[in-house]
């Protein structure tokens, strides 16, 4: 008896340990190279030089205390609080001169917003210069000085075929050549790196595709998961999903980026929050169990107005270009999407009739998954931050 009762516990603490290291990687996993990124765009549409600048608010806290409260959450309420002292701040590390001419800086407008799960800061700048013909020279220093992995992507967005260029410590000055002309291959080939590179990064976007397939290798009977006996069926339940997903959000980037409908950024993101949320939830107590390539496309709604949130911020409007650079940026998406399918699912369907797959994968990581997906909702609605990612 005694001997039965070791071995019950050490099977115990073997899953504990097992649990315990599930979570880690795909935490690590969500949490690996997310960099402290900030943006430098500038455009000249309209004879005027604008500029707009983001970054993370969370820089600001080694510079400028916004936690009024001292409750160890900045809201977005306390960041405006203090938005003439970040103006003052942005202003005084920021040098652009355009053809040589120093340019003035003047700050038309000031937002908050989320961006990969992180509370945001956008000013948008009006420069008292000429229009450049030959370059653009920017010093930008904002907080290289305290934190070396700071990087700061620097471009102009009326030229997508001059290409991004990234500050760090090591290189606080730039100087942007002018191009004026651009071809459509181009723009595609910019564009569609800019899908791919958007749908690894969109841990939300990972989460509910995969969240969609791990229950994939089952069939449900009496509302018991059973395992799927051929890998055709886990295929063609796959294609089915990823296919629905693909149509509903390339049909509402589509309408979005055209700007024939446009949702508040804010909704958006939470909705998607909460769409990851309850496919986390039907995986631990199953409620649509057939047809859930359904699920996929009414969700996937949502998640493609929250590809043109990001796609707002680099297409040119109005440009010959515009069709390349939003199918450029859809097929982008898909071909992240499709590479992240091709490595899970060989794996999903190898481990499908293991207890490790049943207990740590179709139940431990969605369980993990809602947890994530509630703190995303309440840090969207809230304008929190909560989660390190």
């Amino acid at each position: 008896m005694t001997l039965y009762l070791k071995f019950i516990m050490l099977k115990l603490i073997m899953k504990v340990k097992i649990l315990f290291l599930s979570i880690l990687f795909f935490t690590t996993i969500l949490h690996a190279d997310l960099l402290k990124e900030n943006f430098i765009t500038f455009t000249f549409k309209d004879k005027i030089p604008k500029a707009v600048v983001d970054f993370e608010s969370d820089n600001l806290e080694k510079f400028i205390k916004l936690d009024d409260n001292d409750n160890g959450i900045v809201s977005w309420k306390e960041i405006r609080a203090h938005q003439k002292e970040i103006e003052r701040f942005v202003l005084k590390h920021i040098d652009i001169s355009a053809d040589g001419q120093i340019c003035a800086k003047k700050i038309d407008r000031f937002e908050v917003y989320r961006r990969i799960h992180q509370s945001y800061i956008k000013l948008y700048l009006t420069l008292g210069c000429a229009l450049p013909h030959e370059a653009v020279d920017l010093r930008y220093n904002l907080f290289f000085d305290v934190d070396k992995d700071q990087k700061a992507f620097v471009k102009i967005a009326d030229d997508n075929r001059s290409k991004p260029v990234i500050l760090s410590d090591r290189k606080v000055e730039v100087k942007l050549k002018m191009h004026h002309r651009q071809s459509v291959a181009q723009a595609f080939k910019n564009f569609l790196v800019e899908g791919i590179w958007h749908i690894w990064i969109g841990y939300d976007h990972i989460l509910f595709l995969l969240m969609l397939l791990v229950p994939s290798v089952y069939y449900f009977r009496d509302g018991r998961p059973l395992p799927r006996q051929k890998f055709k069926e886990v295929f063609f339940e796959v294609l089915k999903i990823v296919t629905a997903f693909s149509v509903a959000h390339s049909i509402t980037l589509g309408l979005s980026v055209s700007e024939i409908v446009v949702l508040d950024s804010r909704f958006v993101e939470v909705a998607i929050a909460l769409s990851v949320l309850f496919t986390a939830m039907n995986n631990l107590y199953p409620m649509i169990t057939k047809h859930t390539w359904i699920m996929a496309f009414l969700f996937g709604l949502i998640h493609g107005f929250g590809f043109a949130n990001v796609l707002h911020d680099l297409i040119i409007k109005n440009s010959s270009d515009f069709l390349a650079m939003l199918f450029g940026f859809n097929l982008g998406v898909e071909i992240g999407q499709l590479v992240i399918v091709t490595l899970v699912l060989p794996f999903l369907y190898f481990l499908e009739k293991t207890t490790f797959y049943r207990t740590f994968i179709y139940h431990g990581f969605s369980a993990l998954t809602t947890v994530i997906a509630a703190l995303w909702a309440i840090e969207r609605a809230l304008g929190v931050s909560i989660l390190p990612f």
